[in-house]
Order: C-alpha cells, then structure tokens, then sequence
C-alpha cells in the first residue's frame, strides 16, 4: 500500500512540474499548446491504466 502512496506522490508532483512548465511558456502557438496538453491527458490516462493494473495485482495478492 506504501508503494501506491509513493507513486501517487510522483505522479502528483510531476503533474505540478509540467504545469509550471506550462505557465512559463505563454508564447508557444495554440499548436504546441494543444500537443501539450494532449500529451498531458494521455500521460494521465496511462496513469489510472497503471493504477487500475496494481489495484487488479493487488486482488491477485501478487
């Protein structure tokens, strides 16, 4: 259970990253700005693939 906390600590803290990064790059074109954040909500939907896949292991008791 400890290891799920971690890697939502991770994944929380790298989401807060990207979206600094963000912020700091108001210039980018409505392109790039789209790229990014697509990229950001796949990133998140491979997040809760991952979660659903430890929670399915975790039934396993593996």
């Amino acid at each position: 259970m400890e290891h799920k906390k971690e890697l939502d600590e991770l994944h929380k803290k790298s989401l807060d990253k990207i979206d600094e990064y963000l912020k700091t790059k108001k210039n980018l074109s409505e392109e790039h700005h789209e790229k990014l954040n697509e990229a950001k909500n796949k990133w998140q939907a491979s997040w809760l693939e991952l979660k659903q896949f430890l929670m399915y292991l975790e039934t396993l008791e593996i």
